[in-house]
């Protein structure tokens, strides 16, 4: 980590940021202790990353193939969600596919068209007409807008991790994180 850690007994809006993290996800991860320097706005992206987890309308398969696809390249999230990944039944070769950047073989044409909208959202410079259309082809509008909001976090914890060269949790910390969201759906 490149900052200094907060220090929640010295901060105690930070220990309430925290606690209420640990409440709702099971554990406090690396990355969301390198927000505590800002508690208020660690609270508020927590409240993001709970509804990506927990409220939208896609389904957690869905979900995961957005996070991977915006988080390729990025170790810490794919050290979070690639056994979540596992787990909902992508295979080792399609995971490597997203990895790469490819739209892995054997998705149905609604999580192909998925992955291309994401690829494109997650380059920042557009999504082409025909990828839209695909992807509307596919999903309602709530279930786009919440792959626009899912990727918009994800780009936004995959960059602070990036920047910040937040170092990877044990693996206690996957292994409860994953058991803890089990248990929630």
């Amino acid at each position: 980590m490149r900052l200094p850690p907060a220090d929640p007994a010295a901060d105690p809006e930070l220990a309430e940021a925290l606690a209420r993290f640990q409440a709702s996800r099971g554990i406090v991860s690396n990355v969301m202790r390198s927000y505590g320097h800002a508690p208020r706005g660690l609270s508020l992206l927590a409240e993001i990353g709970a509804y990506c987890r927990y409220g939208t309308a896609l389904s957690e398969l869905e979900r995961e193939l957005v996070i991977l696809t915006v988080a390729r390249g990025v170790a810490y999230a794919w050290h979070h969600h690639r056994p979540i990944a596992a787990q909902l039944g992508l295979s080792e070769a399609q995971l490597d596919a997203l990895w790469d950047g490819q739209v892995p073989a054997g998705l149905d044409a609604a999580q192909a068209a998925l992955v291309r909208y994401v690829m494109a959202y997650a380059t920042l410079r557009g999504v082409p007409a025909a990828e839209f259309e695909a992807v509307c082809a596919h999903y309602t509008p709530r279930q786009v807008t919440d792959m626009n909001v899912t990727a918009g976090y994800f780009l936004c914890i995959a960059s602070n991790v990036i920047a910040m060269e937040v170092a990877l949790d044990p693996p206690r910390v996957i292994v409860e994180g994953t058991a803890h969201a089990a248990g929630r759906g």
